[in-house]
């Protein structure tokens, strides 16, 4: 049986939909499934054993220039005859992608897809109910799953994330170890302040101020901050701590497998909503999640149940301020940094 996972993107969808990949392997342990991604995304699941190919597309892969790489990887995927084409998506460049493309092919129906033209190029659509965007993907597998095995069972999720893993390439856990070592790390917590949407943005001066209050806390443990050579926000945070004297360490650029292995390690993650987070959910690492436009009972930690008592919700997010965009609305500088540090001390007893 041959499957292909459509979720070109963001790293924290990418994560999102791992569980429903683990739910068919579970049920499906022959099936060869492939994915279809975007780079920024690709090397989190490239080379892992459960995935047959992974065809990497580029961001901008519906852009005059990438369009030539584009049509060449459709091309290679158009060689096969797949069993299920799995939409997870459901947006106008994933339907770009899947019109091209021989086999039975899988969505969400209007009210759950994120366009609705989307439902014109799938053939069988899923109405979840559902409370977290896991429950979301899951659903759909499962309507897979039922379509073309006739199973009609779902795991509970403490029984299913026993099938999850990462398989962590060694010359990237040999690149981090040598880092940590080099560094004398052992105990340590990872902050993630950089966002894709302003609105999820916690201040830096909030970010600054907890770093600050953690080190006089805390002289056994080491405060890592990641991002600080692809964000403002790290960039700026850095810089700022650097000049006042406060010795934190920096992550350096790993690529997203080795971040992965380096999240493994860590005794706490904090991050507003981004892939690092949902990657520390799905590796079962302590998180505190700071959530201001999304709401985290949707989006947030939903794997590890102290990860969903952990998260922040600062304010309660509606249709007028869920936008990546609008700073007269950003309310985030209300979660004070003295309020996150109990937090952490609570969870580093």
């Amino acid at each position: 049986m041959k499957i292909l996972i459509v979720r070109v993107s963001a790293i924290g969808d990418v994560i999102h939909t791992l569980p429903a990949v683990f739910l068919i392997k579970k049920y499906c342990p022959h099936a060869q499934i492939s994915w279809v991604v975007q780079k920024k995304a690709a090397s989190l699941i490239v080379d892992q054993p459960f995935l047959e190919n992974v065809f990497v597309i580029n961001d901008k892969f519906l852009n005059t220039k990438n369009i030539l790489h584009t049509l060449k990887t459709i091309k290679k995927m158009r060689q096969t005859s797949w069993d299920a084409i799995i939409d997870f998506q459901g947006i106008h460049k994933t339907s770009a992608l899947i019109m091209f493309l021989n086999g039975k092919k899988f969505g969400f129906a209007v009210p759950h897809a994120r366009t609705s033209m989307s439902t014109w190029f799938t053939h069988i659509r899923t109405n979840p109910e559902y409370k977290n965007i896991i429950q979301k993907n899951l659903s759909l597998a499962s309507n897979v799953l039922e379509d073309l095995c006739n199973i009609k069972q779902c795991p509970t999720i403490d029984i299913l994330k026993k099938e999850f893993y990462l398989n962590f390439k060694p010359q990237n856990k040999d690149l981090v170890d040598n880092w940590l070592q080099k560094n004398n790390i052992s105990n340590f917590v990872l902050i993630c302040p950089n966002t894709t949407w302003e609105t999820k943005h916690w201040p830096d001066e909030n970010w600054i101020e907890f770093a600050k209050l953690f080190k006089q806390q805390y002289q056994d443990r080491e405060l890592l901050l990641v991002g600080r050579d692809f964000g403002a926000a790290a960039k700026n945070i850095a810089f700022t701590l650097e000049k006042h004297g406060i010795a934190i360490k920096y992550v350096p650029p790993f690529n997203l497998n080795a971040t992965a292995y380096l999240i493994s390690k860590a005794n706490l993650v904090i991050a507003p909503d981004t892939g690092l987070l949902h990657m520390a959910d799905f590796l079962n690492i302590r998180t505190i999640g700071i959530f201001g436009p999304t709401n985290n009972k949707v989006v947030g930690p939903f794997l590890n149940i102290d990860n969903i008592k952990n998260a922040i919700q600062v304010y309660k997010p509606d249709q007028w301020n869920l936008k990546k965009t609008t700073k007269a609305q950003n309310n985030m500088y209300k979660l004070k940094s003295e309020t996150l540090l109990e937090k952490t001390k609570e969870l580093l007893k």
